[in-house]
């Protein structure tokens, strides 16, 4: 719920609190009648997380408000009635906890702070429903309580008149997205505003489009159209290009004799006659156990592609047109959990109906056929006579409930056609659920059980890609425990084997007679010479497969996306800092190339342009850069990246790679780095993929969100401390608020004089160097055991990049 919808619901329900004020008579009808509707209704608190009455050692806490596994906040009530606040001021204030204006309100506060500790929370309200009182009950910056400030409220008509401020201090959004520690900070001291301006080494008025080669831009289309089919457009190059694992061999194997297996369960009914005996066969197919199969790999280890090619070139033509293949993607779906299941039904049936019948649609016969059980009751029963007497009014009205039927229970219709496949036509349903672990753990289990009551009700082979992270995340509770399961893994393959694949692939094509393969190539819309396409393919050899700290790099920070993979590698190609002369003289000459490793890098974090920019940049985040509007702290993003790694090297299990956003917060404000910061920061390393959230579908830094570091973020790492060319460029690019360091820098760099390599080993030791300056008026590292992976960060930095 956001401020405007809490607002409109205050406004729905303002007349109805108005008269409880009027009606309540003891705290527990004040805490019925106006503080749960409050804090329901207005203030968004989901009901399941707010406990009451819950019992401490210094008494009942009223309320305990929690997120799905923090407190955050602790409401203290009082009857309706009671006197809170001795000022005759009706309109919203700041005074001080201890202050005379509050002083009838001590009792209640001294009441809330004693809860606190116990619970771990900070913030706490006291409230009758009418009045609202608002303030910090644990300190940690040395003052009393007493001297902290107070948000008052003390009418509603106070309430309507700063609800934005309310929302902000008292909601459930405001508490998960840290917007009421921003409320405290304003009203405490005075707000810092960062407003020095800000200076780069190299102006942003440098940075200019490079100009490409003529060669270069010939062949910029090539490298395009190819990447571009290389990812994904090109059903037949996905399917024979995927790398083959010792895991995926015995999956194949396996998947083969299920398939086989359960085909041959249905062939007995293809040759006999009599319609007892079809019965009879039909019941046993239907008893038997199909297969629910699981493919687990992490994100881009090419899941879908594996089953594609399962059918496509694996399983026996024999095998395959006994199957009928339904793949939903769920993908196409809204998201919507509520909806889910009669979106499965429509995927589902028009699937099949395009799979069974002539323009998707089933014929009257046909029908009959799937619901001749009712049909032949209609017949020999209820409308017997019917029958006997107009047969043809008979079969209308069997039609018009065959239609009702379809419309309004398509799930039951759906099992007919199941069924009719088998029995009817000696097909095996294999039912696909694809892209299923886009969505939250709550929408996969939904997937999952509907795909469960499809398959104890069908002999069906179902096949559930999932990533390795949502299989230990749903088996720790809710469906995945209750029921059997086949399951395959499939690691993820490397870039370079990814592209090596591809490579072989257009070579393949290439060695086909010269009219096939250009037809081929015209087929996929690539309009260019055999001999250029030739050029394409050693040239991509050379830089990707050959150079094996390349692919590493590329499969690292796509986090071993396959998809985002290609696309960083086409960005490098047709780069204009690789020089596509060099690559495509292989072809003349013979001899391999060197392409230099600053070049390969440049053309990685520049792309087309002379110098970095944040925004032109998909892939690359600079790491030192802190926004204007925050205190300076250039190891910001690094800091909170060297202690999520800490916590992966730590693990006993996979969940314990994660921290939640509160927990990287506490653990970094003792070093000087202000909570605010820390949400920022997170957020940019959320945004670049630095960091993934445990849900795949949290886009928001919320406290109790649970994050850990990725490969790309470990990658951004190395740059950083190993990494002379990315130094370089961040150097030049990054912002910072010292105009002489600046200064002295463009003069040495942009000179009259040519920039030698001694020249850039100077930039970027004192940008370093200046960098740890700023970090260290501000960051201060505990002298405990937790903290020694900063302390090594730091010391790290200074060892690498200490001036020549």
């Amino acid at each position: 719920m956001d401020v405007d919808q809490a607002h409109s619901k205050f406004r729905a329900i303002r007349s109805e609190l108005e008269a409880a004020c009027q009606s309540a008579k003891t705290e527990q009808d004040t805490r019925l009648q106006l503080i749960d509707r409050f804090l329901a209704e207005v203030l968004g608190w989901p009901r399941n997380l707010m406990l009451t009455e819950k019992h401490e050692e210094h008494g009942y806490v009223d309320y305990l408000l929690k997120s799905r596994e923090r407190n955050l906040f602790v409401v203290e009530a009082k009857r309706v009635g009671k006197v809170l606040i001795d000022t005759k001021n009706p309109k919203f204030s700041h005074y001080k906890v201890g202050s005379p204006a509050l002083r009838s309100a001590q009792d209640g506060i001294k009441q809330a702070r004693e809860y606190c500790p116990d619970h771990g929370v900070i913030y706490a309200a006291l409230t009758t429903g009418a009045e609202w009182i608002g303030f910090t009950a644990i300190r940690t910056d040395g003052k009393p309580v007493s001297e902290g400030v107070a948000f008052v409220f003390p009418t509603l008509q106070s309430v309507e008149d700063e609800f934005a401020t309310f929302f902000d201090l008292f909601s459930y959004y405001a508490h998960l997205h840290f917007v009421h520690r921003i409320r405290y900070q304003d009203a405490e001291g005075p707000k810092v505003l960062h407003s020095d301006p800000l200076y780069t080494v190299s102006h942003p008025t440098r940075i200019k489009m490079v100009p490409k080669s003529p060669m270069a831009t010939d062949m910029d289309s090539i490298f395009r159209e190819f990447f571009e089919s290389m990812s994904g457009t090109n059903p037949e190059m996905l399917a024979k290009c995927f790398v083959e694992s010792k895991e995926s061999r015995e999956a194949d194997d396996t998947l083969y004799k299920l398939a086989a297996h359960l085909v041959n369960q249905i062939k007995p009914m293809e040759s006999e006659t009599g319609d007892e005996l079809a019965k009879h066969l039909a019941e046993a197919v239907d008893s038997k156990r199909g297969e629910f199969v699981l493919i687990i790999g992490n994100k881009g280890a090419g899941k879908s592609t594996f089953v594609d090619r399962f059918f496509r070139l694996v399983l026996d033509n024999d095998i395959r047109k006994k199957c009928l293949l339904i793949r939903v993607d769920l993908a196409n779906s809204t998201g919507d959990a509520a909806t889910l299941v009669p979106w499965l039904v429509s995927e589902i049936q028009q699937k099949i109906e395009s799979e069974l019948f002539d323009n998707s649609i089933p014929t009257y016969d046909e029908l009959q056929g799937i619901f001749w059980k009712e049909y032949d009751r209609w017949r020999k029963g209820e409308f017997k006579h019917l029958y006997e007497s107009d047969r043809q009014k008979f079969k209308i009205d069997f039609g018009r409930y065959i239609a009702n039927m379809v419309e309004n229970d398509k799930q039951t219709y759906v099992e007919r056609l199941l069924r009719d496949s088998i029995r009817s036509r000696g097909l095996l349903p294999c039912l696909i659920f694809d892209n299923a672990d886009h969505f939250p753990q709550s929408y996969q289990e939904g997937v999952f059980q509907y795909a469960q009551s499809i398959f104890r009700k069908c002999l069906t082979f179902v096949i559930c890609p999932i990533t390795d992270r949502t299989i230990w995340q749903l088996s720790k509770a809710g469906p995945f425990q209750s029921y059997k399961t086949t399951q395959f893994y499939l690691p993820v393959p490397s870039t370079k084997a990814v592209l090596s694949k591809r490579i072989d692939f257009i070579k393949e094509k290439l060695g086909a007679p010269e009219q096939s393969r250009r037809k081929y190539f015209m087929r996929h819309g690539i309009k260019l010479d055999i001999k250029d396409i030739e050029k394409f393919a050693l040239a991509i050899e050379h830089l990707f497969v050959d150079t094996e700290h390349l692919g590493r790099i590329v499969g690292w920070i796509s986090n071993h996306d396959i998809r985002r993979g290609l696309e960083i590698a086409k960005q490098i190609m047709t780069s204009p800092h690789i020089k596509m002369e060099d690559l495509t003289n292989y072809y003349i000459t013979g001899k391999k190339p060197h392409v230099r490793d600053r070049h390969i890098m440049k053309s990685l974090i520049l792309g087309d342009y002379s110098g970095f920019v944040q925004d032109n940049s998909s892939y690359i985040l600079n790491c030192w850069e802190t926004p204007a509007s925050m205190v300076p702290l250039p190891l910001g993003k690094l800091s909170i990246l060297r202690l999520l790694a800490d916590r992966d090297s730590n693990r006993t299990e996979p969940e314990g790679s994660y921290m939640t956003a509160s927990e990287i917060a506490d653990y970094l404000e003792p070093m000087g780095m202000p909570q605010a910061a820390t949400m920022m920061q997170l957020g940019n390393l959320l945004r670049y993929r630095l960091a993934e959230p445990y849900d795949p579908t949290d886009d928001a830094i919320v406290s109790d969100g649970r994050f850990r570091i990725t490969h790309c973020g470990r990658i951004h790492m190395e740059f950083c401390e190993d990494n002379q060319t990315y130094m370089e460029q961040m150097a030049l690019a990054t912002p910072v608020r010292d105009e002489n360091y600046v200064t002295r820098e463009q003069d040495r760099m942009f000179g009259t004089k040519l920039t030698s390599q001694l020249d850039w080993q100077k930039l970027v030791a004192n940008f370093v160097k200046y960098s740890l300056g700023e970090d260290k008026m501000r960051i201060t590292i505990p002298d405990r055991p937790e903290y020694r992976g900063q302390s090594e960060l730091r010391e790290r930095l200074k060892g690498k990049w200490k001036p020549q």
